[in-house]
């Protein structure tokens, strides 16, 4: 499983809903919905600056991640985002580790 930043901005039409409802429209991100995506929502947080929202996901590839926040977009309540991969330290030094191996074949 792979681990996801995602940062959003809500539409007026998003704001509108939540003050006049008193609930977010993405009250926990429809963690529904990434299920059906075979992931999860981790925690979400309301950020001030150019993101509204600020989430971890769980999803099993990027594949899922993409499908997933393409579905959230057509539900209309969001305006421009960013997602990025996310890799464990662990996951890191392998590719610091890989990476200096393939310097040293260039040698």
């Amino acid at each position: 499983m792979a681990l996801f930043l995602w940062q959003f901005a809500f539409t007026s039409k998003a704001w509108e809903r939540q003050m006049g409802e008193h609930i977010s429209p993405f009250d926990h991100l429809d963690d529904k919905v990434a299920g059906e995506f075979g992931g999860t929502v981790h925690q979400s947080w309301y950020a001030f600056g150019e993101y509204d929202v600020i989430a971890v996901v769980e999803m099993p590839d990027n594949e899922s991640m993409a499908a997933y926040v393409l579905a959230m977009n057509a539900l209309g309540y969001l305006s421009g985002g960013k997602t990025t991969v996310l890799m464990s330290m662990d996951e890191g030094g392998s590719a610091l580790k890989r990476a200096g191996e393939a310097m040293e074949l260039r040698e």
